[in-house]
């Protein structure tokens, strides 16, 4: 960290966006329909006048949830000096302990930080990940996410386009129950080229319904005689017996969790070997320090770090500065279903190149959110990401 990184934060403000998918666009699969892509950011603006953009990524769900919580960070945030932005989210943790403790408030506290960090950077010309502790890597391999559908061709279809795309690992979600489940393993692995991977999903046991344990290493066994890179989220998220469990059970690698919003969730699951690789979110996190805390104890542990990836090109950016700056993270998840809120608010764009992505120049996160962006994707309150 430079010594021209310190700062003082003049304001925050919540900023919620949507892109509404036009009618008959929309996505479906088996947990509902997907109606509008929500993002929920935060700017941060330092005593200098320059900007940062931060996102909670729960917000795709919750976005109605962030103001409040920018309002009820404001008295631990305005006016208060930092020597660095990475001091951010632990300042906030803190002096809130009493509320704070995970979920989306610690989703928007990491929001702040990134925000601070994309200010910082700014200020200083420079891109990120130079805050970060400097770049490790100039390409980082990504695998494609998405697999949404309500029928197998549906999943199918979107599979073979992302091969098609360059991408050596697709990642699809599971079905409803067990057995639609294995139906659709045994329809689509066998479909994949013999050079090209598939994750399975299972969407925390399959989200509002979870599986039992013996379902879930059912499955992962077939995932498993398929060739599966790895078996994704096959508990519930509070179920660490039910990680360790199936984890012990299976030969590939189980992942998880990419909700949890403390370092401490992480430690112990990964403490309890209830995974092989883990999935630190930074926008779910709260914040870089946090995340760079889950990637040391994953390396030390000798479980993989592949961060989760799933909202708008801000949380692109944010963890990919976080993925291009920590030696131990070599993959990482790039959503590919349709989504404007991704590729606009980008300074630079993407640049994916044999499945492997580029790492950016543009000084902060290289992201904008302006009045014509915020005017554009006006907030909706259609309702994001339902689960039924």
């Amino acid at each position: 960290m430079s010594v021209g990184s310190s700062f003082v934060i003049r304001s925050i403000r919540p900023v919620l966006l949507s892109y509404v998918y036009p009618e008959g666009e929309e996505l479906v699969w088996v947990a509902g329909t997907i109606h509008s892509w929500d993002a929920a950011l935060v700017e941060v603006t330092l005593n200098d006048g320059t900007t940062g953009i931060g996102e909670a990524g729960a917000g795709i769900m919750a976005a109605l949830a962030v103001p409040g919580l920018v309002a009820a960070y404001r008295p631990y945030a305005e006016g208060q000096s930092f020597e660095d932005p990475l001091d951010v989210g632990d300042h906030l943790r803190a002096y809130t302990a009493f509320w704070s403790r995970g979920g989306i408030a610690s989703g928007v506290a990491g929001a702040l930080e990134i925000a601070a960090l994309d200010a910082v950077a700014k200020r200083e010309g420079v891109p990120a990940y130079e805050l970060l502790g400097g770049r490790k890597r100039d390409l980082i391999e990504a695998y494609a996410s998405g697999g949404l559908g309500s029928t197998f061709d549906h999943v199918d279809a979107w599979a073979q386009a992302q091969v098609r795309a360059g991408f050596k690992t697709v990642k699809f979600r599971a079905m409803s129950d067990p057995a639609t489940t294995v139906q659709l393993i045994e329809y689509l692995a066998p479909r994949l080229p013999r050079d090209v991977r598939f994750v399975l999903d299972v969407v925390q046991a399959s989200a509002s319904h979870p599986w039992s344990v013996d379902d879930a290493i059912a499955v992962g066994r077939v995932a498993e005689k398929f060739g599966a890179r790895w078996y994704e989220e096959p508990c519930f998220a509070t179920d660490v017996a039910g990680y360790t469990r199936t984890n012990a059970a299976l030969s590939i690698p189980v992942s998880g969790i990419e909700s949890s919003g403390t370092f401490e969730e992480f430690a112990t699951l990964i403490n309890a070997r209830g995974v092989d690789l883990a999935q630190p979110d930074v926008t779910f996190l709260g914040g870089y320090r946090n995340f760079q805390r889950v990637a040391d104890l994953a390396r030390d542990k000798g479980v993989a770090c592949v961060p989760h990836v799933w909202g708008s090109g801000v949380t692109f950016s944010a963890n990919l500065h976080a993925a291009l700056a920590h030696e131990h993270v070599e993959l990482f998840e790039y959503c590919t279903l349709p989504n404007p809120l991704r590729e606009e608010v980008l300074v630079e764009p993407i640049k994916l190149e044999n499945g492997f992505i580029h790492a950016p120049e543009t000084p902060g996160l290289g992201v904008v959110v302006d009045a014509q962006i915020e005017a554009r994707f006006a907030f909706s309150t259609k309702g994001g990401h339902v689960i039924k």
